[in-house]
Order: structure tokens, then sequence, then C-alpha cells
């Protein structure tokens, strides 16, 4: 059961999101909830992390969109995945609205890098078709609610994030090389149990992941409905 929000600790997380393009939500989820999403997982995981290491860790880091491939994934998407804690939180969803407006569900994915991937190029989620007017001032076009199945730690490949990018114009940073430039980014040590919302134009990228075991990573997005 989820406690519907508290209002003053509603207005500190929308503060946080937009102050910073993110917002990190501290022990929001049960630990055996997420001990269930990892173990719903564990098999298609391991499969995944036999053949990486099979083929010389080719990859580095992969993608899975669940909800596009039904077939491969219809098991799993009956199990803790389909919990509405992840499918449709109404805190999540709440916060959503609130930052959005109307809004419509987008893809459920896991991201994984595995063992030995290097840094992530800097880039946002958001995209052209995504983006009304790429050299306006930005408005809140689509969130993603992460979900860290394990640990981020230094060494775990850990998100790193650019807090304030999100304000800036789409084609600021599009297509530019931006590896001179001095930045300081925040990297998020979260714990089971956290969770993430964060805007998707904020710069992040993810960090090497040096140890032996993968690092997923679970999305839900939500993209503004234009008029």
């Amino acid at each position: 059961m989820i406690v519907p929000i508290d209002p003053v600790q509603k207005t500190a997380w929308l503060q946080e999101f937009h102050m910073n393009g993110f917002v990190v939500l501290a022990n929001f989820l049960p630990l055996d909830f997420v001990a269930a999403l990892h173990e719903d997982l564990r098999p298609f995981l391991e499969a995944e992390y036999r053949r990486e290491s099979e083929t010389g860790w080719g990859r580095g880091r992969a993608t899975h969109r669940l909800a596009l491939d039904v077939s491969h994934f219809a098991d799993l998407m009956r199990g803790a995945l389909a919990d509405d804690r992840f499918q449709r939180n109404p805190v999540i969803e709440e916060l959503a609205g609130e930052i959005l407006g109307t809004w419509r569900r987008g893809w459920t994915q896991v991201e994984v890098p595995w063992k030995g991937s290097g840094y992530m190029g800097w880039h946002s989620d958001q995209t052209p078709e995504d983006t009304p007017d790429a050299s306006g001032p930005h408005i809140p076009i689509r969130v993603t609610y992460n979900i860290p199945l394990v640990d981020f730690t230094w060494s775990s490949g850990s998100m790193e994030l650019l807090p304030g990018t999100h304000r800036l114009p789409y084609d600021f940073w599009d297509g530019k090389d931006i590896r001179t430039v001095r930045v300081y980014p925040h990297r998020l040590e979260l714990r089971r149990g956290d969770a993430l919302l964060r805007d998707g134009n904020t710069l992040h990228r993810g960090s090497p992941n040096l140890d032996d075991t993968p690092r997923p990573m679970l999305d839900q997005t939500y993209k503004k409905v234009r008029p």
C-alpha cells in the first residue's frame, strides 16, 4: 500500500526536481519489492551476462525495452514488474502530473552496464520529435522514473548528472561536443529502495562499471500530451 503524498513532502520533491532537473526519492520502495523485481529479472540478466562474457563484453551497456517485445518478456511482465508500485505508481504519477500536466506513459525498460563498461557520452533522453521549440525556453516534456535494483556505488557504474542543464534550450547541447567544456557532475550513489525522477532534458551519463556483476536499473517514462 502506498501512502498519499504529504503536501510538505510533495512541495520539497517538486522544488528539488525543478532546481536540479531530478529528484531522489530516498527509501521510496520496500526492499522486499525491489528484491522481487530483481529476482524476476535475474534469469534474463544471467543469460545476457553469459552471452556478454562469451563475446568479450562487446556492448558494454545494454538497454532492453520490456514493453516492446511482449512475447519475450511476457512472463516477466506478469510478475513484480506488473506491480503498480512500478508500472503505475500513484505517487510518481501525481508528481508527473504536476510537472507535465496531461501525460501518457512511454516505454518500460531495463538498462544494464556490464562489467568493464566505460563512460557513456553526455546526453539527454529528450528527442527532436519530443521538442516543440528546440531554441526556446525549456518546458518539461518527458520525465523518467528509475528504480535501481542494486546499490549504485562508485564502482558499479552509477549515473552522473549535470544539475540545472534541464533548463537549457534543447539545441544548446544537441549535436555539440562538450568534452572540452569544464563540467561538474553529480554522481548518484543510490541504495536499493531509493528511486529517481528526472527531467528528460537533463544531461547525464553512465559511469564505468568496475564490478564483476551487472548494475540493472528500471525505467518507466512519461511524456507530456500536447494540446
